[in-house]
């Protein structure tokens, strides 16, 4: 089994281990466990794009090249431009559609709408992130089971939409631009 499906098999043992009173510590893990099931699982995918093949290692290098917060940014950038285009086409809508969610030579190589599955990834990627660095900075806060459950679900939704849409033109452009955007526009 893979790292990410490692990941997230953890991060439901973890929600569900002491059956009666959870402690926060295991609630806390599965909460970055599920994060970084997808976050392992998007990497992977994108460095493929950059380092298909040989030389060994290099693969590994280009994904431990990706940065969390520019990720956050590029699954942001897609979910916001998209659901920014989504309301300049609905009935009634009298703005042509604009957005500045999507850096404009990223946008020229998207055809929108976006799948719906690529939309629920990049929001389970942000929302997965928050919710890792709540669980593992907010001391103050106390997880519920149902919260860290609904955590690994979203997960768990997200794994099953990337199967469905990874391979797509769409997802390519988002893998690129998990890796490169920030620089496109030099």
């Amino acid at each position: 089994m893979s790292l990410p499906l490692d990941l997230l098999e953890q991060a439901v043992h973890l929600a569900s281990r002491e059956p009666k009173r959870p402690k926060q510590a295991s609630l806390r893990r599965a909460v970055s466990s599920a994060y970084y099931a997808l976050f392992h699982l998007m990497i992977h995918d994108a460095a493929a794009i950059a380092a298909p093949g040989l030389p060994a290692g290099l693969r590994a290098l280009v994904a431990r090249a990706m940065a969390h917060q520019d990720m956050k940014i590029v699954c942001r950038g897609f979910f916001n431009g998209n659901a920014a285009y989504l309301k300049s086409i609905a009935p009634g809508a009298k703005k042509p559609f604009r957005t500045s969610e999507i850096p404009p030579t990223t946008l020229s190589l998207l055809k929108l709408p976006l799948e719906p599955e690529l939309v629920l990834v990049t929001r389970a990627f942000v929302q997965l992130q928050e919710a890792r660095h709540d669980a593992d900075y907010n001391m103050t806060a106390t997880l519920t089971r149902s919260e860290v459950l609904f955590v690994t679900k979203l997960a768990h939704d997200a794994f099953a939409a990337w199967a469905r849409t990874k391979s797509t033109p769409n997802a390519t452009v988002f893998k690129s631009a998990l890796l490169l955007q920030k620089n496109w526009g030099r």
